[in-house]
């Protein structure tokens, strides 16, 4: 026989995370729990936690000794203590999109996951772009703008998601080269110096492109993945340069026209 816990604190949808089958290590439980609750938990095998809009820090202590599969959302979550922060930092993956700001303290701590998501940030400084930049995975799509700085930290990750740019500068296009996998679908445009350094990515996002130059198509060419979905019209020309594309997503239109040079 298992068990369920389920954690309430405000209203929301509820969502699983499965974990294994013993989520409470022996000799884990005491300084959180006494014996006979330590001993129930060890048959828990779902936690409930989409919907929390607070945690106390003892909550947050427990999810982190659970063995989550997947992301944990606590995207009802709109603050944290840095206690908490640090608990939750012994989770792989982790959401966060409720938080709109956090502390140098608390993403010092969530730097150290696997994979997070804080994309109701709308600004960092430079020291939080430092520690948030030692993750693998990050999404910060709340972010309108960063400085050349703080680029060059989060560059430091696999994977990276910040829709929520509408411009970079040449630097920052170039810092962001190191980044396996980036998501910039907030750009709608770019210079030919940006598409040059961006061939370098393996996986590029820049659905909100409308237009390119071939020059940029050129460059944009060398990168295995490419996400041009937002493209609305190209010259015969960039319809060649595209077909070398290994992987390449745009609409149905167009696909049609880079198609035939596939064939050629």
């Amino acid at each position: 026989m298992f068990c369920t816990i389920v954690l309430l604190a405000g209203c929301g949808s509820e969502e699983t995370v499965q974990t294994q089958d013993e989520i409470i290590k022996p000799g884990n439980t005491t300084e959180m729990l006494n014996p006979d609750q330590g001993e129930s938990l060890r048959k828990v095998n779902k936690v409930y936690v989409n919907g929390l809009t607070s945690i106390t820090d003892l909550q947050a202590e427990f999810i982190s000794k659970i063995k989550i599969e997947g992301n944990l959302p606590l995207n009802g979550l709109t603050s944290l203590t840095d206690q908490q922060a640090e608990s939750l930092s012994k989770v792989e993956s982790l959401s966060l999109n409720g938080l709109t700001s956090i502390n140098d303290q608390q993403a010092e701590s969530l730097g150290k996951t696997e994979t997070l998501f804080l994309d109701g940030l709308t600004s960092i400084n430079d020291q939080q772009a430092e520690s948030l930049g030692k993750t693998e995975t990050l999404f910060l799509d709340g972010l309108t703008s960063i400085n050349d700085l703080q680029a060059e930290s989060l560059s430091g990750v696999n994977v990276l998601s910040l829709n929520g740019l509408n411009s970079i500068t040449d630097q920052q296009a170039e810092n962001f080269s190191e980044v396996p996998i980036i998501s910039l679908t907030g750009l709608t445009s770019i210079t030919d110096q940006q598409a040059e350094s961006l061939t370098n990515v393996k996986e590029l996002n820049l659905n909100s492109l409308t237009t390119l130059t071939d020059s940029q198509a050129e460059d944009l060419s060398k990168v295995e993945q490419l996400h041009l979905f937002g493209l609305t019209s190209i010259t015969d020309k960039q319809a060649e340069i595209l077909s070398k594309v290994q992987f390449l997503e745009i609409s149905e239109t167009l696909q049609t026209l880079i198609d035939k040079y596939k064939k050629q």
